[in-house]
């Protein structure tokens, strides 16, 4: 029975050594931060037994569409020409240097016209989300990262289900990683109802497609293809409720109508496409934008960018370190999670160094300590460049916000994070506009009266066991 076992070991042994000569050519070409290829080659050629399946658990940083642009046959309404506007159209620098660089990576061009009606959490993105739900005739199109179990999640499902038995198409996209436990269970009511819900990206290898850690950490709802609530929020008591309470995180979101609203139906449909290989799904998807005077709330210039491991180029990375470069003002930035790679980092410290006002808010104590860990060890390098650090402090911070001079908004769901950059499916929106850059600016001078500043010289001296751990998961962090 020893040789038996034996024999097995050494069999699995040569099997991930042989393994290993073919994932490290594979690794090299695809051209990751040069720590990130060094630790899976020195993991897989040291362990391969144990590097190996984790590499294919959560290494695989691409994965192919099967299906996209599916939805030829139920393609965008034509952007009328006087709202579809050329980068080099925007009004600043700043602006036009981010968006060209979001063009040039694939995202669609800024549309003007567009009325946007900013949201914060508690009743307010409750009152929000189910009013848009109410208001469907058509078609209702959810798609969110987590939909909590709890009464807020049972609430959110049974409004989609009303809509369903009125006749309304109803199809609720949820990752199969955020949502598992409402995939399992709290949906049943929508699908008796006659609704559609699909999963993202099933976690386990028996799926056709399945990864463990590439996410769908988009959040986007829809009603008939003419208004839509995107940002931060998931579907939860922790992001929104009836009733605003303390506990509640602190969040940010929009209600967006206009010209770009083709954008945000079609990258819905790509991501429902590619989940259901459903490639025309029924109804009246792409109605004729409409269209808003000149008014209170004034339209304006956005500008729709998505981003995922399914996609050559970064679009989201690239506005957003295209502004940061071309900052001459101010770069505010709100983030729960923050750990740049090195030309975010980069580009923050250098504007600093340039004398913009660089302020970064983050969360107090943190969801993700791990997470919390590594982007405290980037803390030192940046306050020595004169980037300004603040500890959000009456409850968990999840708002995602960029501030740059009075040209560049950026809300969405993408954090200043290496997972959000290269990993994760996300969606961002650019704001053009003055009024509405200043309403994103005033929302952080809000949440800036309620934060610690983080003093330099008092963090310095903070354990080294504490720095050591700091650093630890900074280490690990170009893996994930």
């Amino acid at each position: 029975m020893d040789d038996l076992w034996r024999n097995i070991l050494i069999g699995l042994s040569v099997a991930g050594y042989v393994f290993a000569l073919f994932l490290i050519p594979r690794i090299i070409l695809e051209r990751r931060h040069p720590s990130a290829t060094l630790a899976w080659m020195l993991g897989i050629a040291l362990l391969p037994l144990a590097g190996v399946p984790l590499y294919f658990l959560i290494g695989v940083r691409r994965i192919r569409r099967h299906i996209r642009a599916k939805i030829a046959a139920a393609s965008p309404a034509p952007v009328p020409p006087e709202c579809s506007i050329p980068p080099e159209g925007l009004p600043t620098v700043a602006a036009s240097d981010c968006g060209r660089a979001l063009v040039a990576a694939g995202a669609p061009l800024p549309t003007a016209g567009n009325r946007v009606t900013f949201v914060s959490g508690g009743d307010e993105a409750y009152d929000a989300v189910i009013s848009l739900v109410s208001s469907a005739r058509d078609h209702v199109h959810a798609q969110f990262f987590i939909l909590e179990v709890d009464v807020v999640g049972k609430r959110f499902i049974q409004a989609l289900a009303a809509k369903a038995r009125e006749g309304v198409r109803v199809r609720l996209l949820l990752d199969a990683v955020g949502s598992w436990r409402a995939l399992r269970g709290i949906v049943r009511p929508l699908r008796e109802a006659g609704g559609e819900v699909a999963a993202f990206l099933p976690a386990f290898p028996f799926h056709r497609r399945w990864s463990a850690h590439l996410r769908n950490h988009r959040k986007l709802l829809i009603a008939d293809g003419g208004k839509a609530f995107t940002g931060g929020m998931n579907i939860g008591k922790r992001y929104m409720g009836p009733r605003t309470t303390k506990a509640q995180w602190r969040d940010r979101a929009v209600v967006i109508e206009g010209p770009a609203l083709p954008d945000l139906q079609a990258l819905f449909l790509d991501d429902w496409a590619f989940a259901t290989e459903e490639a025309s799904p029924a109804g009246e998807l792409f109605p004729p934008p409409r269209r808003f005077p000149a008014g209170d709330p004034p339209p304006c210039v956005l500008q729709v960018a998505a981003a995922g491991p399914d996609r050559q180029s970064r679009p989201i990375y690239e506005g957003v370190f295209a502004a940061f470069s071309a900052a001459r003002r101010r770069i505010w930035i709100e983030t729960p999670y923050f750990v740049p790679d090195d030309g975010i980092g980069a580009a923050m410290r250098n504007a600093a160094l340039r004398g913009v006002d660089v302020r970064l808010i983050v969360p107090g104590t943190s969801d993700i300590r791990i997470v919390r860990l590594a982007g405290r060890s980037y803390f030192d390098e940046m306050m020595a460049s004169g980037v300004k650090i603040y500890l959000y402090q009456p409850t968990n911070l999840h708002a995602k916000v960029l501030v740059v001079d009075d040209a560049v908004g950026v809300l969405g769901s993408p954090n200043v994070d290496m997972r959000s950059f290269f990993l994760n499916f996300e969606l961002g929106l650019f704001l053009y506009d003055r009024p509405q850059v200043e309403a994103l600016a005033e929302g952080f001078r809000e949440d800036l009266s309620r934060s610690e500043t983080v003093d330099p010289e008092r963090f310095a001296r903070r354990p080294r066991s504490l720095r050591l751990l700091e650093d630890t998961c900074r280490i690990f962090s170009p893996l994930f």
